[in-house]
Protein backbone atom coordinates (compact mmCIF):
# COMPACT_ATOMS: atom_id res chain seq x y z
CA UNK A 1 0.00 0.00 0.00
CA UNK A 2 1.35 3.47 -0.90
CA UNK A 3 1.98 6.07 1.81
CA UNK A 4 -0.89 8.21 0.54
CA UNK A 5 -3.28 5.24 0.61
CA UNK A 6 -2.15 4.35 4.13
CA UNK A 7 -2.75 7.92 5.31
CA UNK A 8 -6.22 7.92 3.80
CA UNK A 9 -6.96 4.56 5.41
CA UNK A 10 -5.88 5.82 8.84
CA UNK A 11 -7.99 8.95 8.39
CA UNK A 12 -10.93 6.74 7.44
CA UNK A 13 -10.46 4.62 10.56
CA UNK A 14 -10.19 7.73 12.72
CA UNK A 15 -13.45 9.10 11.37
CA UNK A 16 -15.27 5.78 11.59
CA UNK A 17 -13.92 5.02 15.06
CA UNK A 18 -15.46 8.25 16.32
CA UNK A 19 -18.85 6.83 15.38
CA UNK A 20 -18.46 3.08 15.56
CA UNK A 21 -15.32 1.12 16.54
CA UNK A 22 -14.21 -1.76 14.36
CA UNK A 23 -15.44 -4.95 15.99
CA UNK A 24 -13.05 -7.91 16.30
CA UNK A 25 -13.94 -11.46 17.24
CA UNK A 26 -11.29 -13.92 18.38
CA UNK A 27 -11.45 -17.67 17.77
CA UNK A 28 -9.04 -19.42 20.11
CA UNK A 29 -8.30 -18.61 23.76
CA UNK A 30 -4.73 -19.88 23.85
CA UNK A 31 -1.46 -18.20 24.78
CA UNK A 32 -1.07 -16.15 21.60
CA UNK A 33 -4.49 -14.54 22.08
CA UNK A 34 -4.00 -14.05 25.82
CA UNK A 35 -0.44 -12.73 25.81
CA UNK A 36 -0.33 -10.73 22.59
CA UNK A 37 -3.44 -10.17 20.49
CA UNK A 38 -5.84 -9.12 23.25
CA UNK A 39 -3.46 -6.59 24.87
CA UNK A 40 -2.52 -5.15 21.48
CA UNK A 41 -6.09 -4.89 20.20
CA UNK A 42 -7.40 -3.35 23.38
CA UNK A 43 -4.71 -0.68 23.15
CA UNK A 44 -5.66 0.28 19.57
CA UNK A 45 -7.85 3.31 19.01
CA UNK A 46 -10.99 2.63 17.05
CA UNK A 47 -10.95 -1.13 17.73
CA UNK A 48 -13.22 -3.08 20.06
CA UNK A 49 -12.83 -6.79 20.84
CA UNK A 50 -16.46 -7.90 20.78
CA UNK A 51 -16.18 -11.56 21.69
CA UNK A 52 -13.86 -14.51 22.15
CA UNK A 53 -14.67 -18.12 21.37
CA UNK A 54 -12.93 -21.38 22.20
CA UNK A 55 -14.03 -25.00 21.98
CA UNK A 56 -13.45 -25.01 25.74
CA UNK A 57 -16.23 -22.74 26.99
CA UNK A 58 -14.62 -22.40 30.41
CA UNK A 59 -11.32 -21.24 28.88
CA UNK A 60 -13.14 -18.65 26.76
CA UNK A 61 -15.10 -17.43 29.80
CA UNK A 62 -11.99 -17.14 31.95
CA UNK A 63 -10.02 -15.24 29.35
CA UNK A 64 -13.01 -13.08 28.50
CA UNK A 65 -13.52 -12.23 32.18
CA UNK A 66 -9.84 -11.25 32.54
CA UNK A 67 -10.08 -8.80 29.63
CA UNK A 68 -13.69 -7.70 29.95
CA UNK A 69 -14.74 -9.42 26.72
CA UNK A 70 -17.88 -11.46 26.11
CA UNK A 71 -17.36 -15.21 25.67
CA UNK A 72 -19.24 -16.46 22.61
CA UNK A 73 -20.82 -19.90 22.37
CA UNK A 74 -22.00 -22.00 19.48
CA UNK A 75 -21.87 -25.44 17.94
CA UNK A 76 -20.53 -24.31 14.58
CA UNK A 77 -18.73 -21.32 13.01
CA UNK A 78 -22.04 -20.11 11.60
CA UNK A 79 -23.34 -19.66 15.18
CA UNK A 80 -20.72 -17.05 16.08
CA UNK A 81 -21.74 -13.40 16.49
CA UNK A 82 -21.08 -10.94 13.69
CA UNK A 83 -17.79 -9.00 13.62
CA UNK A 84 -15.99 -6.75 11.17
CA UNK A 85 -12.82 -8.79 11.59
CA UNK A 86 -12.16 -12.26 12.99
CA UNK A 87 -8.82 -13.52 14.27
CA UNK A 88 -8.26 -17.26 13.83
CA UNK A 89 -5.80 -18.13 16.58
CA UNK A 90 -6.38 -21.89 16.37
CA UNK A 91 -4.28 -24.66 14.78
CA UNK A 92 -4.33 -25.00 11.00
CA UNK A 93 -6.41 -28.19 11.14
CA UNK A 94 -9.26 -26.38 12.92
CA UNK A 95 -9.66 -23.43 10.51
CA UNK A 96 -11.43 -24.82 7.44
CA UNK A 97 -14.96 -24.43 8.80
CA UNK A 98 -14.34 -20.84 9.84
CA UNK A 99 -12.80 -19.88 6.49
CA UNK A 100 -15.82 -21.43 4.77
CA UNK A 101 -18.28 -19.60 7.02
CA UNK A 102 -16.77 -16.13 6.58
CA UNK A 103 -15.94 -16.34 2.86
CA UNK A 104 -19.34 -15.23 1.45
CA UNK A 105 -19.59 -11.94 3.36
CA UNK A 106 -17.29 -8.96 3.92
CA UNK A 107 -15.73 -10.02 7.22
CA UNK A 108 -11.96 -9.68 7.28
CA UNK A 109 -10.08 -12.74 8.57
CA UNK A 110 -6.57 -12.64 10.02
CA UNK A 111 -5.00 -16.05 10.62
CA UNK A 112 -2.10 -16.83 12.88
CA UNK A 113 0.84 -18.35 11.02
CA UNK A 114 1.19 -20.78 9.36
CA UNK A 115 -1.74 -20.16 7.07
CA UNK A 116 -1.78 -23.72 5.74
CA UNK A 117 0.45 -26.78 5.53
CA UNK A 118 -0.25 -27.48 1.85
CA UNK A 119 -0.03 -25.02 -1.02
CA UNK A 120 -3.20 -26.42 -2.63
CA UNK A 121 -5.19 -25.74 0.54
CA UNK A 122 -3.68 -22.27 0.77
CA UNK A 123 -4.60 -21.51 -2.84
CA UNK A 124 -8.18 -22.74 -2.42
CA UNK A 125 -8.66 -20.44 0.56
CA UNK A 126 -7.28 -17.28 -1.05
CA UNK A 127 -9.31 -17.91 -4.20
CA UNK A 128 -12.48 -17.38 -2.12
CA UNK A 129 -11.51 -14.02 -0.62
CA UNK A 130 -10.61 -10.62 -1.97
CA UNK A 131 -6.87 -10.17 -1.21
CA UNK A 132 -7.49 -7.39 1.32
CA UNK A 133 -9.93 -9.53 3.36
CA UNK A 134 -7.59 -12.41 4.25
CA UNK A 135 -4.32 -12.07 6.13
CA UNK A 136 -1.62 -14.23 7.70
CA UNK A 137 0.38 -13.08 10.70
CA UNK A 138 4.02 -13.25 9.65
CA UNK A 139 4.83 -10.31 11.89
CA UNK A 140 8.62 -10.53 11.47
CA UNK A 141 8.12 -8.61 8.24
CA UNK A 142 7.55 -5.55 10.46
CA UNK A 143 10.70 -5.90 12.60
CA UNK A 144 13.04 -2.93 12.58
CA UNK A 145 15.89 -5.27 11.61
CA UNK A 146 13.82 -6.69 8.73
CA UNK A 147 13.05 -3.21 7.43
CA UNK A 148 16.76 -2.37 7.45
CA UNK A 149 17.74 -5.59 5.67
CA UNK A 150 15.11 -5.06 3.00
CA UNK A 151 16.27 -1.48 2.46
CA UNK A 152 19.90 -2.60 2.02
CA UNK A 153 18.82 -5.25 -0.50
CA UNK A 154 16.58 -2.91 -2.48
CA UNK A 155 19.18 -0.13 -2.68
CA UNK A 156 21.99 -2.61 -3.46
CA UNK A 157 24.38 -0.79 -1.15
CA UNK A 158 26.81 -3.73 -1.41
CA UNK A 159 25.86 -4.97 -4.85
CA UNK A 160 23.34 -7.68 -5.76
CA UNK A 161 22.23 -10.17 -3.12
CA UNK A 162 23.74 -13.60 -3.79
CA UNK A 163 22.92 -15.66 -0.72
CA UNK A 164 21.09 -15.84 2.61
CA UNK A 165 22.11 -17.89 5.63
CA UNK A 166 19.65 -18.39 8.48
CA UNK A 167 20.24 -20.53 11.57
CA UNK A 168 17.65 -20.42 14.34
CA UNK A 169 16.71 -22.44 17.40
CA UNK A 170 18.04 -23.94 20.60
CA UNK A 171 18.00 -27.09 22.68
CA UNK A 172 14.46 -27.50 23.95
CA UNK A 173 11.67 -30.01 24.19
CA UNK A 174 9.69 -28.12 21.64
CA UNK A 175 8.60 -24.60 20.75
CA UNK A 176 7.73 -23.58 24.29
CA UNK A 177 3.98 -23.67 23.70
CA UNK A 178 1.31 -26.23 24.55
CA UNK A 179 3.07 -29.62 24.69
CA UNK A 180 -0.06 -31.49 23.68
CA UNK A 181 -0.05 -29.52 20.44
CA UNK A 182 3.65 -30.18 19.89
CA UNK A 183 3.37 -33.89 20.46
CA UNK A 184 0.21 -34.42 18.42
CA UNK A 185 1.33 -36.96 15.84
CA UNK A 186 -1.94 -36.52 13.96
CA UNK A 187 -0.85 -32.99 12.99
CA UNK A 188 2.89 -33.59 12.81
CA UNK A 189 3.61 -31.24 9.92
CA UNK A 190 2.05 -28.27 11.72
CA UNK A 191 3.54 -29.02 15.13
CA UNK A 192 7.12 -29.76 14.02
CA UNK A 193 9.93 -27.24 14.18
CA UNK A 194 9.97 -26.51 10.46
CA UNK A 195 6.38 -25.25 10.38
CA UNK A 196 5.91 -24.00 13.93
CA UNK A 197 9.16 -22.00 14.25
CA UNK A 198 10.87 -22.26 10.89
CA UNK A 199 8.05 -20.86 8.80
CA UNK A 200 8.76 -17.42 10.31
CA UNK A 201 12.33 -17.21 9.04
CA UNK A 202 11.52 -18.96 5.75
CA UNK A 203 8.82 -16.36 5.14
CA UNK A 204 11.24 -13.59 6.01
CA UNK A 205 13.87 -14.89 3.58
CA UNK A 206 11.32 -15.00 0.75
CA UNK A 207 9.93 -11.60 1.72
CA UNK A 208 13.33 -9.88 1.92
CA UNK A 209 14.41 -10.82 -1.59
CA UNK A 210 10.92 -10.60 -3.15
CA UNK A 211 11.02 -14.21 -4.29
CA UNK A 212 9.12 -15.38 -7.38
CA UNK A 213 9.89 -19.12 -7.25
CA UNK A 214 12.20 -21.60 -5.54
CA UNK A 215 14.06 -24.86 -6.17
CA UNK A 216 14.85 -27.16 -3.26
CA UNK A 217 18.31 -28.66 -3.69
CA UNK A 218 18.36 -30.72 -0.51
CA UNK A 219 16.69 -31.03 2.89
CA UNK A 220 17.44 -33.23 5.89
CA UNK A 221 15.02 -33.68 8.78
CA UNK A 222 15.65 -35.19 12.20
CA UNK A 223 12.38 -36.87 13.13
CA UNK A 224 10.94 -37.78 16.52
CA UNK A 225 8.33 -40.24 15.37
CA UNK A 226 6.49 -38.18 12.77
CA UNK A 227 7.41 -34.80 14.24
CA UNK A 228 10.44 -32.99 12.85
CA UNK A 229 12.74 -31.53 15.51
CA UNK A 230 15.57 -30.28 13.26
CA UNK A 231 15.76 -29.26 9.61
CA UNK A 232 18.61 -28.16 7.36
CA UNK A 233 18.26 -27.27 3.70
CA UNK A 234 19.72 -25.60 0.63
CA UNK A 235 17.27 -23.76 -1.62
CA UNK A 236 17.67 -21.64 -4.73
CA UNK A 237 15.37 -18.62 -4.56
CA UNK A 238 14.48 -17.09 -7.91
CA UNK A 239 14.11 -13.30 -7.95
CA UNK A 240 13.89 -10.57 -10.57
CA UNK A 241 17.54 -9.75 -9.80
CA UNK A 242 18.92 -13.28 -10.17
CA UNK A 243 19.09 -16.42 -8.06
CA UNK A 244 19.73 -16.25 -4.31
CA UNK A 245 21.03 -19.33 -2.49
CA UNK A 246 19.36 -19.95 0.87
CA UNK A 247 21.31 -22.00 3.42
CA UNK A 248 18.85 -22.79 6.17
CA UNK A 249 18.86 -24.47 9.58
CA UNK A 250 16.22 -24.58 12.33
CA UNK A 251 16.34 -26.78 15.42
CA UNK A 252 14.85 -27.69 18.77
CA UNK A 253 17.70 -30.14 19.41
CA UNK A 254 20.84 -28.01 19.50
CA UNK A 255 21.86 -24.36 19.91
CA UNK A 256 22.03 -22.27 16.74
CA UNK A 257 23.61 -18.84 16.14
CA UNK A 258 20.11 -17.31 15.83
CA UNK A 259 21.41 -15.10 13.07
CA UNK A 260 20.50 -13.92 9.58
CA UNK A 261 23.33 -13.33 7.11
CA UNK A 262 22.96 -11.67 3.71
CA UNK A 263 25.77 -12.40 1.27
CA UNK A 264 26.35 -9.59 -1.24
CA UNK A 265 28.99 -9.18 -3.90
CA UNK A 266 30.98 -6.76 -1.77
CA UNK A 267 30.04 -7.50 1.84
CA UNK A 268 28.25 -9.72 4.31
CA UNK A 269 25.42 -8.11 6.29
CA UNK A 270 24.14 -9.81 9.43
CA UNK A 271 21.87 -9.42 12.44
CA UNK A 272 20.18 -11.39 15.19
CA UNK A 273 16.70 -12.88 14.96
CA UNK A 274 14.98 -10.40 17.29
CA UNK A 275 12.98 -7.31 16.23
CA UNK A 276 15.43 -4.75 17.60
CA UNK A 277 18.59 -6.59 16.55
CA UNK A 278 21.27 -4.27 15.24
CA UNK A 279 22.35 -4.80 11.63
CA UNK A 280 26.06 -4.98 10.81
CA UNK A 281 28.37 -5.34 7.83
CA UNK A 282 31.49 -7.44 8.27
CA UNK A 283 32.48 -10.92 9.40
CA UNK A 284 29.72 -12.53 11.53
CA UNK A 285 32.39 -14.53 13.37
CA UNK A 286 34.22 -11.31 14.33
CA UNK A 287 31.37 -8.98 15.26
CA UNK A 288 33.60 -6.61 17.24
CA UNK A 289 35.27 -5.60 13.97
CA UNK A 290 32.02 -5.08 12.04
CA UNK A 291 30.35 -1.72 11.55
CA UNK A 292 26.72 -0.99 12.25
CA UNK A 293 24.30 -0.11 9.46
CA UNK A 294 21.69 2.58 10.04
CA UNK A 295 19.03 2.91 7.35
CA UNK A 296 16.33 5.60 6.94
CA UNK A 297 13.53 3.16 7.78
CA UNK A 298 11.66 2.31 10.95
CA UNK A 299 10.00 -0.86 12.19
CA UNK A 300 9.03 -2.66 15.37
CA UNK A 301 11.55 -2.80 18.20
CA UNK A 302 9.50 -5.30 20.23
CA UNK A 303 7.27 -8.26 19.43
CA UNK A 304 4.17 -6.41 20.65
CA UNK A 305 4.97 -3.50 18.37
CA UNK A 306 5.27 -5.96 15.48
CA UNK A 307 1.82 -7.36 16.26
CA UNK A 308 0.45 -3.83 16.44
CA UNK A 309 1.91 -2.98 13.02
CA UNK A 310 0.56 -6.28 11.68
CA UNK A 311 -2.95 -5.37 12.81
CA UNK A 312 -2.60 -1.77 11.63
CA UNK A 313 -1.53 -2.90 8.15
CA UNK A 314 -4.40 -5.38 7.90
CA UNK A 315 -7.04 -2.92 9.13
CA UNK A 316 -5.72 -0.17 6.86
CA UNK A 317 -5.91 -2.57 3.92
CA UNK A 318 -9.51 -3.41 4.76
CA UNK A 319 -10.41 0.26 4.98
CA UNK A 320 -8.81 1.07 1.63
CA UNK A 321 -9.84 -2.27 0.08
CA UNK A 322 -6.18 -2.77 -0.82
CA UNK A 323 -4.02 -5.84 -0.31
CA UNK A 324 -1.84 -5.41 2.78
CA UNK A 325 1.73 -6.42 3.54
CA UNK A 326 0.43 -9.48 5.38
CA UNK A 327 -2.13 -10.70 2.88
CA UNK A 328 -2.56 -14.46 2.82
CA UNK A 329 -1.82 -14.31 -0.89
CA UNK A 330 1.65 -12.92 -0.19
CA UNK A 331 2.40 -15.95 2.03
CA UNK A 332 1.51 -18.61 -0.56
CA UNK A 333 5.14 -19.17 -1.55
CA UNK A 334 6.04 -19.62 2.14
CA UNK A 335 3.51 -22.43 2.50
CA UNK A 336 4.73 -23.99 -0.74
CA UNK A 337 8.39 -23.95 0.34
CA UNK A 338 7.71 -25.37 3.81
CA UNK A 339 5.62 -28.12 2.21
CA UNK A 340 8.37 -28.87 -0.34
CA UNK A 341 10.99 -29.10 2.42
CA UNK A 342 8.80 -31.55 4.33
CA UNK A 343 8.36 -33.66 1.21
CA UNK A 344 12.07 -33.69 0.38
CA UNK A 345 13.13 -34.35 3.98
CA UNK A 346 10.65 -37.19 4.37
CA UNK A 347 11.37 -38.65 0.94
CA UNK A 348 7.81 -38.07 -0.27
CA UNK A 349 8.38 -35.70 -3.20
CA UNK A 350 5.31 -35.46 -5.37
Amino acid sequence: MSQSSAKLARLWWTLVAALKPVSVGIVGAGDIARKVHLPVLQAMAGVRVSWIYDRSESRARQLGYAYGVQAATGKSPADLPAADVVLLAVPVEARAGYLDAFAPGETGVLCEKPFATAADDHQRAIDRYAPYRLGCGYMRRFYDSSQTLRHVIARQWFGPLRGIRIAEGNRSRGSGVDSSFLDNAQSSTSSGVLTDLGSHSIDLALHLCQAREFRVRECQLVLDGRIDRRASAHVDILTDNGDVELEYRVSWLDPQPNRIELLFERATVFCGIGPSAAVFAGDPERPAEAFRIVAPVKGAATANQAFYLEWRAFLDGLAARKESLISARSALLTTALVEALHQRGRGTDA
